[in-house]
């Protein structure tokens, strides 16, 4: 069911009510009160409403807005000076029937101010349709733009992160040929998931964090005791929705800049908790900050960022943070728009 248009009905209604009331308020000054007079532009204001919203129609249909101005333009101005003698030819006939006949001055000055109020009545038609089009033409441009720049972002994280399994499972192959064969496991389904993510720009964190547990799966293999991990997720924070990719991304920089580069290994914490109405990701590493990640130079940490300003807007943060030998990546996303 199409929804009814109200600002075009009450400029409908404003306009022609108002046109109407101006003419029956100048008739009766120049002459006085007549019940025919008023019937009349009553009428007039009912068949001006009707025939300049077929009109309406009639530009759409036509598709004269989709035309050059050039060429669009005077189609619609010298179809509206049609319409303004339309009415004006109506406006005569119907005084002549209620005993108010018009002289040739009258009938002149009738015809020309209806042409000229069409006219008027099509140019703020066409403003307006203009400028909303040129708006939602806007949008959809930086609806496209944002999803090219979500596209090529998730385009240099996931070759990234292919090449660290698969060197991962070459160094395997020849020490324990069966943790290697798990390891493929493990990595086809996390790819398995990203290649089904690819159409969308977020989805539920339950759905994130299986590629997370995959992903640390296959960093556990690797790592041994080296690498131990914490998923805590409250379940009220399960269905909100994140970035893809965005906790991978977060769980990625934690293993390879804070746990690879402890001899002695260390632990990755991943938290999720719905507060009021925002989701807080926090993504805790044993290890220190560098310069490099306090900055956000690492092209993992700079994708998650942008990615996470393009899909949850400006209200939601990113910080980088260290305290007693703890990294924590800290993420707030508004649950709501």
């Amino acid at each position: 069911m199409r929804r009814l248009n109200y600002p075009y009905w009450t400029c409908q209604i404003a306009g022609w009510g108002g046109y109407s009331a101006l003419g029956l308020t100048i008739a009766t000054l120049a002459d006085r009160w007549r019940a025919s007079t008023a019937i009349g532009f009553a009428l007039f204001f009912i068949y001006s409403i009707a025939i300049t919203h077929w009109f309406r129609g009639l530009i759409r249909r036509r598709g004269w807005l989709d035309l050059p101005a050039a060429r669009g333009f005077p189609r619609i101005f010298a179809s509206a000076i049609g319409v303004g003698l339309l009415l004006a030819f109506l406006v005569i006939v119907l005084s002549q029937f209620g005993g108010n006949p018009f002289d040739a001055t009258a009938i002149s000055s009738t015809a020309g101010g209806l042409a000229f109020a069409c006219c008027l009545w099509a140019g703020i038609y066409v403003g307006i349709t203009r400028n909303r089009r040129g708006q939602v033409r806007e949008v959809e441009l930086e609806l496209t733009l944002r999803q090219t720049e979500l596209r090529a972002l998730q385009a240099q994280i996931n070759p990234h992160f292919l090449f660290n399994s698969l060197n991962t499972i070459r160094g395997m192959i020849s020490e324990d040929p069966a943790r290697a064969r798990q390891m493929v496991t493990s990595l086809a389904a996390l790819l398995r998931r990203s290649l089904q993510a690819t159409a969308a720009q977020t989805i539920p964190l339950s759905e994130e964090m299986e590629a997370v547990a995959d992903y640390l799966e296959l960093e556990r293999t690797r790592f041994e005791d080296r690498l131990r991990v914490s998923l805590e997720i409250d379940p009220a924070a399960r269905g909100c929705l994140v970035p893809v990719m965005l906790v991978q991304t977060l769980v990625e920089n934690a293993v390879k800049h804070g746990i690879s580069n402890l001899p002695a290994g260390g632990s990755v914490r991943v938290c999720g908790i719905a507060e009021g109405e925002s989701l807080l990701l926090k993504v805790e590493n044993t290890g220190q900050i560098r310069p490099p990640d306090l900055n956000g130079s690492h092209t993992g940490l700079a994708n998650a960022r942008e990615r996470l300003r393009l899909c949850c807007g400006e209200r939601a943060t990113l910080d980088l943070s260290g305290h007693d030998n703890t990294v924590t990546a800290t993420v707030v996303i508004p649950r709501t728009p």
